[in-house]
């Protein structure tokens, strides 16, 4: 096991919610550990897979992380949050072991809001249409 893979992991995150464009806390892209449903952190726990639950932890705390930068009420930033792993652990098992089909960032994200964070809304948005070119007279169909 490589040890610094937990840490850059955990960086990888960081660096998603940092550079996502013109942060919005109701526009949340996820990428990373986040995406895996949370029967697979439970079967980890399960099989004592530390390593899978240490990347996912560091990616947690990640998103954490972001989150106390860039979470906005109205204009204001969103109250940071803190969360020590151990504690974090815990109320991830205890989210996952009841929502074992969600994904692990609905999760991170009711743990966030319960501890004070901003209310992030995970619906994805409908795809933008293509506005059309105003300086374009070619026929159109019908």
């Amino acid at each position: 096991m490589r040890p610094f893979a937990p840490l850059a992991a955990g960086l990888a995150g960081l660096c998603l919610v940092a550079l996502a464009p013109a942060v919005n806390a109701a526009d949340v892209r996820v990428s990373g550990m986040g995406v895996r449903k949370c029967a697979e952190w439970v079967e980890w726990k399960t099989a004592n897979n530390g390593q899978a639950r240490a990347t996912t932890l560091e990616w947690a705390q990640g998103f954490i992380a972001g989150h106390n930068v860039y979470a906005r009420v109205g204009r204001d930033n969103a109250p940071s949050v803190v969360a020590d792993a151990k504690i974090l652990v815990t109320l991830l098992d205890s989210y996952c072991e009841k929502n074992p089909d969600q994904r692990i960032v609905a999760g991170i994200i009711g743990i966030t809001q319960s501890l004070g964070g901003a209310k992030l809304n995970l619906t994805p948005k409908a795809p933008a249409q293509p506005n059309p070119r105003p300086d374009d007279k070619s026929p159109r169909e019908s």
